[in-house]
C-alpha cells in the first residue's frame, strides 16, 4: 500500500508540473509580427520572389509561361516590367535562336533601346542610373515565328520593390504581320521583311497599349489567316487557343478577361481570295464570324473592335468583316478602317504609318471606352 501511495503521489506531482507548464505557455506573449521592409514607401521583395516571376512581384505582358524554371517570351511584344531601388538591372537571357531582339524601356522612356541577343548570358538592361527607384521594361521585338526568349534570372545592385497595384485597362490585339511590326523599318526598295527591319514594340498595337498604359497581350504572327491555312499550316482559330504559334500547348485564359479586343485580320485572307475563287466574301464572313464567336467566348464583357485597311483595301474582305459583325447582332462589336500605309518592307506599314494608325485607333477608343 505504501508503494502504491508513493507512485500515485509521483503521478500527481508530474501532472501538476505539466499543467503549470501549460499555464506558463498561456501567459507567454504572442510573437511580434515581423515588419515589412520598405524603401521610399514601397515594399521590398526578395530576388527569389522576383525570379519565380510572380505577378505580385512584377508586371508581365502577353501570354508568358514558365518552362524549366524560366519565363518564356514567345509572342511579339511579350515581356515584363520590374521595379527596383538601385542603379543597375541585369537579366540573364536565353535566346532559342540567333535571330532575336529585345527592346528595353527605362523609367517611362517611350523610345526604348533595341539590342540583338548574342548567346546565353547576362544582359545589362539599365546601368549608371541615379540611385533611387526605377522601373525597367523588356519587350520582345520579334514575332513567335522567329524564336523564343527565355528569362532565367534578374539581378540588381539594390533591392527589388513590389509594384503599386493599379486598375489598368486590359487589352488584347489579334492580328498578323502588321500587328507584330514586320518590315516597319524597311522601305520600298524591294528588300523583304527581316528580323533586322521588324519590331513589335513599334507597331500600331504596342504604341496604342503604351499610350493607354494598358496591361496588354498581342496574339499575332506573319502570314496568318482567320480560318484558312494559306502561308502557315495553322490559322488564328488554332493560334488563339495556344500559348503561341510555336508552342501549341493550350493557353489558360485569366479569370479577368480583357476589357477590349482589337482584331486586325483579313490582309492574308484577301491574298487567299486572289488564288481561290471559291473563297468568297460570304465564306470569309462565316470564317470571321467563327473567330468572333471564339473571342467572345473567352472575353464575355469585352468591347471588340475589328480594324482593317492598314496595308491594302479589298472590298470583299472589308464587306465580309462588316457582314460578320452584323450577324453577331452585338453593339459592342464594331468596325474601324485604319489609315493605309505601304512604305515599309514588302508594302507593310512604316514606322510613321504605324504611328498614324495608332493615333486613329486611340481617337476611336476615346469615343467608345
Amino acid at each position: 500500500m505504501k508503494k502504491l501511495l508513493t507512485v500515485t503521489l509521483a503521478l500527481l506531482l508530474s501532472c501538476a508540473a505539466l499543467f503549470a507548464a501549460c499555464d506558463d505557455k498561456k501567459d507567454d506573449p504572442p510573437p511580434e509580427p515581423q515588419e515589412t521592409e520598405t524603401v521610399e514607401g514601397m515594399e521590398v521583395v526578395s530576388a527569389e520572389e522576383i525570379n519565380t516571376f510572380d505577378t505580385d512581384a512584377l508586371r508581365l505582358f502577353g501570354r508568358t509561361y514558365m518552362q524549366q524554371k524560366m519565363l518564356c517570351l514567345d509572342n511579339g511584344a511579350t515581356g515584363f516590367e520590374v521595379t527596383f531601388y538601385g542603379t543597375r538591372l541585369e537579366a540573364e537571357l536565353v535566346p532559342m535562336t540567333e535571330y532575336l531582339y529585345y527592346r528595353a524601356f527605362v523609367d517611362g522612356d517611350t523610345e526604348g533601346t533595341i539590342r540583338k541577343l548574342t548567346g546565353n548570358r547576362p544582359y545589362v538592361l539599365a546601368k549608371n542610373l541615379e540611385e533611387g527607384v526605377h522601373t525597367v521594361r523588356l519587350v520582345k521585338s520579334i514575332s513567335s515565328q522567329n524564336g523564343v526568349i527565355r528569362v532565367s534570372k534578374l539581378t540588381t545592385d539594390g533591392k527589388f520593390l513590389r509594384p503599386a497595384k493599379k486598375d489598368r485597362l486590359r487589352v488584347e490585339f489579334v492580328g498578323d504581320s502588321i500587328t507584330v511590326g514586320a518590315g516597319i523599318f524597311g522601305d520600298t526598295t524591294g528588300k523583304g521583311c527581316t528580323v533586322d527591319n521588324s519590331d513589335a514594340a513599334k507597331c500600331y498595337a504596342y504604341l496604342t497599349a503604351q499610350a493607354l498604359d494598358a496591361d496588354y497581350s498581342i496574339v499575332a504572327t506573319e502570314g496568318i489567316c482567320v480560318k484558312k491555312e494559306f502561308v502557315l499550316p495553322f490559322s488564328m482559330m488554332d493560334m488563339y487557343e495556344q500559348l503561341s504559334s510555336v508552342t501549341t500547348g493550350k493557353y489558360s485564359y485569366p479569370e479577368e478577361s480583357h476589357d477590349l479586343v482589337v482584331v486586325a485580320l483579313g490582309t492574308n485572307d484577301g491574298s487567299y481570295m486572289g488564288r481561290d475563287s471559291s473563297y468568297t466574301r460570304e465564306v470569309f464572313a462565316q470564317d470571321y464570324g467563327a473567330l468572333l464567336d471564339l473571342i467572345r467566348s473567352k472575353n464575355p464583357q469585352a468591347k471588340i473592335v475589328c480594324v482593317y485597311g492598314m496595308m491594302f483595301l479589298n472590298s470583299a474582305v472589308e464587306n465580309g468583316i462588316q457582314d460578320a459583325i452584323a450577324q453577331q447582332n452585338d453593339p459592342t462589336i464594331t468596325y474601324l478602317r485604319l489609315p493605309t500605309d505601304t512604305k515599309g518592307a514588302d508594302s507593310h506599314p512604316s514606322l510613321e504609318g504605324a504611328k498614324q494608325q495608332s493615333e486613329a485607333l486611340l481617337a476611336y477608343l476615346n469615343e467608345i471606352l
